[in-house]
């Protein structure tokens, strides 16, 4: 696409530009986390392998926390820290401005959209048996299917919480840095920069999300991640204001955090819960809910101004 030279420095850059240089840091910066763990475990004297495969629900406070604590260098490295480094280097002291988290949102607007998301959770587990359906049926497929049904372990050790600082290191770790890293990287850049690369909202939102749910490397879940990423996406288009869909990416994976909390005699069972059966009452129901509040948001974003100074023009067609 061609730049407009009247418009601020900071968007005459390419997006594509932005693109290469996003995943360039992201890669390096993946390298940099790998290097650093590398480094605790050898000064630990430990092997982080042999951690990971005998981790689960009966692992001692100090192993999870270190578990905890090497996820959240992978999820500083991997999102957080790339994204604010590409907004520095392109876009200096407005970097809030750009990646639009300059503004905090107003309450309905984010009770609508925390609302949005929580409709989406029966669309989702329907698309989880969907997806697991279609997966039991490719051959090609089963032993990805078993790698991560052996990882159920792990995420019960994650899960094992026995004091409200664990809780709260948990909600850190899984919870609060994902939201905000992922969000800036997948919605505040990548989305952002395919927008004005291809000038239309709809391929941009579905090219983002799935990237979004391929990162996640979860196969049984392929469908429902894409469908929170697009409607995260959603929600970043509409209301131009990144904290919107942070705050609906921390409610998505805090309320799994905290269910767990409240039922820590019960961990075992949680992950067999997706498999329950959701009435389609329910399901009906929560689609109109989705469809009801998606219409509002279109409709209010559709021409209206925003208060960063751009105009909500792009129609979702």
């Amino acid at each position: 696409m061609q730049e407009d030279p009247e418009l601020p420095a900071e968007d005459r850059i390419a997006p594509k530009q932005i693109l290469f240089f996003l995943g360039a840091t992201v890669f390096l910066f993946m390298l940099l986390g790998t290097g650093i763990l590398a480094l605790v475990c050898n000064l630990q004297g430990v092997d982080m392998q042999e951690i990971l495969a005998a981790f689960n629900a009966e692992s001692p406070l100090e192993l999870r926390n270190f578990v905890r604590g090497a996820l959240l260098i992978n999820h500083l490295t991997s999102f957080l820290l790339p994204a604010l480094l590409t907004g520095w280097v392109f876009y200096r002291k407005k970097w809030p401005e750009n990646l639009q988290v300059h503004r905090a949102p107003d309450f309905q607007t984010l009770a609508l959209a925390l609302l949005f998301i929580a409709a989406a959770f029966p669309l989702a587990q329907k698309a989880f048996e969907l997806n697991r359906w279609t997966v039991e049926q490719i051959p090609a497929l089963q032993s990805w299917m078993a790698t991560e049904t052996a990882s159920e372990g792990m995420i019960e050790g994650l899960l094992v919480m026995e004091s409200p600082w664990e809780l709260l290191f948990s909600l850190l770790v899984m919870a609060l840095v994902p939201a905000i890293g992922e969000e800036m990287i997948f919605r505040g850049l990548l989305q952002k920069n395919l927008l004005r690369w291809l000038g239309k909202p709809v391929p941009a939102i579905l090219i983002t999300a799935l990237i979004f749910s391929l990162a996640h490397f979860q196969v049984q879940r392929f469908l429902a991640i894409f469908m929170l990423g697009a409607a995260l996406g959603c929600l970043f288009f509409w209301t131009k204001n990144l904290w919107i869909p942070i705050a609906a990416h921390f409610m998505n994976n805090g309320v799994q955090v905290v269910v767990a909390w409240a039922n820590q005699d019960k961990l075992s069972e949680l992950n067999k819960a997706e498999e329950a059966d959701i009435p389609v009452v329910v399901t009906l129901l929560s689609l109109a809910v989705v469809l009801a509040i998606g219409y509002y948001f279109w409709k209010k974003s559709k021409g209206a101004p925003h208060k960063d100074g751009e105009e909500g023009h792009h129609d979702m067609g």
